[in-house]
């Protein structure tokens, strides 16, 4: 059966493939087949009073003129998609074959060409969602390593490290969608002081940015802690998203996988509010001391050697002298070297332990009070929750349990948040106050004086006492204002019905003039160090015991 050339072209016109031929001199249409007039929205009467340039942006012409004409047909074909324009201006993706025509030399070429739109925007799409958080829409940080090692921004930038504070507790507490879309508003906030294409976020609560420059990082940071200053409100509901800082220096041959590790390291150092940690040898020293002793203390808190000791907490007016309470610390000896608590109760709970060490130490306050109560002698034990949602919110069921496990009234038991858990306003933690107090439980409101919220707070939480943070009552000898301000607490406690306790008594002058000016109790090595259970019990037999007896000499 013979091909005729009514048939060839029968078969091109028919083919869904749009296809033209054009005239190599002119560059001028001369045939194009029904589908490319379908796709193109032009009638094949309009196309051959065009040229191949016209269906072109302005950008590719020049290039596509040269390779139109070219007899390279190697270097013409070679695979690249380029974009076409319909008559509408709407954009296609295509890749272009082209062939010339017979007899050799007519001066015409076919151009067969396939519409790859739909790839394309797939691989886009899948590009994007390889390369960025799906909450924030910001780079993750695979990407931003990549773009740094590539050059984008040379040698010698800096990265910094924002940790989102209080991201992971919403997830934690309210679920992960919640938790997204507080993420995706903080991201909104911060959007306008992000540099493009050098912010990445990492789950759960990380963002980097990548400068060239240091001030500008430094004047970006402080844009972006002025912008999370208020609470973050999603779903009617406000959220308090705290940045902390920490920034490192590229230095070659380091990749920036390194970088964003000192950033993060630097980040993570415990700074005064609002100041930006800079990266250097020692802190990364710090962090591997804190990862190991992070190992250490699970390995302490599952074979019980945390040790609680007890400091008691004096009366100073009515039956002055009597040691009603103690406060129950918590105390560790690693390798027969004591760790300083400001040292490892951080760590603990930046491990996710702090709720272990509640437990712990209200197991051993439940034993002292059982073993005191089996000698005739009544007390409340305080014990100090941390300010972490996932334990506040857990802290009525565990009090409970373990006061039913050792026969304990939950009366017997006190606690102390500081000001920055007392401020939290959610409704589970309100009716989780309501439920402390319906057992009888003891809330004290502790370091009080130190937080930006003081007043807030006493008006919001139903606190039995506040204790007076160690910082005023070591100033109060020396410092009229730190003096007038003491005062001024214990007076507006008492005018809320409220106790006060002073922290960190350590002289006889201090002494008479808390008891002068109406302070309710007090501790603090003026009476006596923290102490073991088995010390307490001593100093208990002991009648002569003075220690507990200057507050009645103060009087």
């Amino acid at each position: 059966m013979s091909f005729s050339a009514g048939n060839f072209q029968h078969f091109l016109n028919a083919s869904p493939i749009p296809m033209w031929i054009y005239d190599t001199g002119t560059l001028r249409f001369v045939w194009v087949n029904a589908a490319a007039a379908a796709r193109y929205g032009y009638s094949a009467e309009e196309f051959v009073q065009m040229g191949v340039l016209d269906v072109r942006p302005a950008a590719e012409r020049q290039l596509v003129a040269e390779l139109a004409r070219s007899e390279n047909r190697t270097a013409a074909n070679l695979p690249r998609v380029w974009t076409h324009l319909t008559r509408s201006g709407t954009p296609l993706s295509v890749r272009v074959t082209t062939v010339d025509m017979l007899p050799a030399g007519s001066g015409l070429r076919l151009a067969l060409v396939e519409d790859v739109t739909s790839f394309v925007e797939m691989e886009r799409t899948l590009t994007y969602l390889a390369t960025h958080d799906s909450a924030t829409g910001l780079l993750n940080l695979q990407a931003l390593t990549h773009r740094l090692d590539e050059g984008a921004l040379g040698e010698g930038y800096h990265v910094v490290c924002v940790r989102l504070q209080g991201l992971v507790e919403v997830g934690d507490l309210f679920g992960r969608k919640l938790e997204r879309d507080v993420t995706a508003s903080v991201a909104d906030i911060l959007r306008p002081c992000l540099p493009e294409g050098l912010s990445a976020f990492h789950p759960p609560n990380a963002l980097f940015v990548a400068h060239a420059d240091l001030a500008a990082l430094r004047t970006l940071v402080a844009e972006a802690g002025r912008l999370l200053e208020p609470p973050v409100v999603v779903e009617g509901a406000q959220w308090q998203v705290t940045p902390r800082c920490g920034i490192a220096q590229h230095a070659p041959p380091a990749l920036a996988e390194q970088v964003i590790a000192w950033a993060t390291v630097a980040a993570r150092a415990r700074t005064e509010d609002g100041q930006v940690t800079v990266y250097h040898d020692a802190l990364g020293e710090g962090l591997r001391r804190r990862r190991l002793l992070a190992v250490e203390l699970r390995t302490a808190l599952r074979e019980g050697s945390i040790e609680v000791h007890f400091q008691p907490i004096v009366r100073l007016q009515e039956a002055a002298g009597t040691a009603l309470k103690y406060e129950a610390l918590a105390r560790w000896t690693l390798q027969g070297v004591k760790i300083s608590p400001a040292e490892f109760i951080p760590i603990m709970e930046n491990a996710g332990l702090g709720g272990a060490l509640l437990r712990c130490v209200m197991h051993r306050a439940c034993e002292l009070i059982v073993t005191l109560r089996e000698r005739g002698q009544t007390c409340v034990v305080m014990v100090n929750v941390p300010a972490i949602a996932a334990v506040l919110h857990r802290l009525p069921e565990d009090l409970q349990e373990i006061c039913a496990l050792h026969g304990v009234a939950p009366s017997c038991i006190g606690i102390e948040i500081t000001e920055s858990a007392a401020i939290e306003d959610s409704g589970a933690w309100r009716r989780n106050i309501a439920l402390l107090r319906y057992l009888g439980v003891q809330l004290a409101i502790d370091d009080f004086g130190t937080g930006f919220n003081s007043l807030t707070t006493l008006d919001r939480l139903p606190a039995d006492v506040i204790k007076i943070d160690r910082t005023f009552i070591g100033a109060l000898l020396t410092n009229d204002r730190q003096a007038l301000i003491c005062a001024s607490m214990i007076r507006l406690a008492h005018g809320l019905g409220l106790k006060v306790v002073a922290e960190g008594v350590e002289d006889e002058r201090q002494l008479r003039w808390l008891v002068e000016q109406g302070c309710d109790e007090a501790q603090g090595f003026l009476f006596s160090r923290p102490i073991s259970a088995a010390q307490v019990l001593a100093s208990l037999s002991d009648k002569a015991n003075d220690t507990l007896g200057r507050a009645a000499s103060s009087r």
